[in-house]
């Protein structure tokens, strides 16, 4: 080839690589992350050095939820670009959402190092090391959060429940003081400051479930599970096997539609979806709704508030199910006669409490309702259900103790 064509050759070679990049952006910008990331893959198979190119790609891969990408992309991007913060942020974004905790916390760690006073990147620092239990740097970078940016509701509540859970009272109750001077409205604040000080009235605004749980979705079933050795949908599962061989004993058979209240992300679905012909759920999180989808168990799955969802809907269940929903309840009687009412004859209601031993209900300074079992019983014989059977367990660990409570069985005679 002559060197006037080899000229023509790259220039027509630069001009298409141009439109690719053009063609790119332009994508990107107008909300079409899929093609962006594919035209900027055309460019990288040519030049995979291309730093700029690497990053657009991974900010695409981010607006997919291509977490596992992003993190591949943004990690060779890295190399290039090892002193632009920005890289390194998104990077441990990335790793963060893949929940690879350490790498993301020693990655925003480098980004902090090259912007120290970002504050992005000191909160999303700082909720890094409390998911992974490092509970005094998260602390730390909070603090120095809230330094930069006094008025951060995020890191105002997120602080504040730290606090409250490491039995930081004191501060707790600063924090969410400061926080209510701001949004004077905020559900969460309100109900956690009247459990902390021992003043709450009854069941807490769907607000703040949804919030909590919208939160937290990410990473529930990792620090629930994994790491407070949380046990009741196996606790619940074991008794209904138990109750429903008894029954089957005597003439009974069932053929059960499930109704899983207060879903989450579908540990109670994922143990009954096989002993059952149809099985729904229900929950106030979109994000836990999302998370329960992921695992393709459920026929059928709804955002909302159970008791609404219960009076609205038209389905009959011969099996309903409810673990840890109870603890975000204070008066239970409408929750068991909307329940009633979409029950079979002879169908089942299994669900778990916190254990309470005065009052009807009590909230505990976590913001969870614990119950009397002999309230639980009384209001649930006065909604029309019959007590199968009731024992107690270890829900869950709280520090270095359990927690203790209640499983019962009802059934609608």
């Amino acid at each position: 080839m002559s060197k006037n064509a080899e000229k023509e050759q790259t220039s027509t070679d630069a001009e298409y690589m141009q439109m690719l990049y053009s063609q790119a952006v332009a994508a990107h910008e107008n909300g079409d992350a899929a093609l962006a990331v594919e035209r900027y893959g055309e460019i990288l198979t040519h030049f995979p050095d291309a730093d700029v190119v690497l990053y657009n790609q991974g900010l695409a891969l981010l607006d997919l939820k291509r977490f596992a990408e992003a993190v591949a992309v943004f990690t060779q991007a890295a190399t290039f670009r090892q002193d632009d913060a920005d890289t390194w942020y998104n990077l441990a974004f990335a790793l963060k959402k893949e929940q690879q905790y350490t790498e993301a916390i020693t990655t925003y760690r480098r980004a902090l190092s090259l912007q120290p006073h970002d504050l992005d990147t000191l909160f999303n620092l700082a909720n890094c090391c409390r998911e992974s239990g490092e509970d005094e740097e998260a602390a730390m970078y909070y603090t120095q959060a809230l330094e930069i940016e006094p008025n951060h509701v995020s890191a105002l509540n997120n602080f504040a429940y730290l606090c409250h859970l490491r039995h930081d009272y004191v501060q707790a109750e600063q924090l969410y003081e400061r926080l209510l001077q701001i949004q004077p409205e905020h559900p969460g604040t309100r109900h956690m400051l009247a459990a902390l000080t021992g003043k709450a009235t009854g069941t807490p605004e769907n607000a703040y479930v949804r919030d909590l749980f919208d939160q937290y979705s990410d990473t529930f079933e990792q620090s629930l599970v994994g790491k407070l050795g949380y046990c009741v949908p196996e606790l619940l599962f074991d008794l209904v096997l138990r109750t429903q061989a008894a029954q089957k004993a005597e003439g009974e058979q069932f053929s059960t539609h499930c109704l899983d209240l207060g879903c989450g992300t579908g540990l109670v679905g994922k143990l009954f979806s096989n002993g059952c012909q149809q099985l729904s759920g229900v929950d106030l999180s979109e994000k836990m709704i999302s998370r329960a989808a992921d695992k393709g168990i459920y026929d059928r799955l709804v955002a909302d508030d159970v008791v609404h969802y219960l009076c609205e809907d038209e389905h009959q269940y011969d099996l309903l199910v409810a673990a840890d929903l109870f603890t975000y309840l204070a008066d239970l009687e409408p929750l068991l006669l909307a329940a009633f009412q979409r029950t079979t004859p002879g169908g089942l209601f299994v669900f778990s409490t916190e254990h309470g031993e005065k009052d009807n209900w009590q909230v505990r300074q976590t913001g969870r309702f614990a119950h009397k079992s002999e309230y639980v019983v009384g209001v649930a014989q006065r909604c029309g259900w019959q007590l199968v059977t009731s024992q107690e367990a270890n829900l869950r660990r709280e520090a270095a103790t359990w927690v203790r409570g209640d499983l019962f069985v009802l059934v609608k005679k």
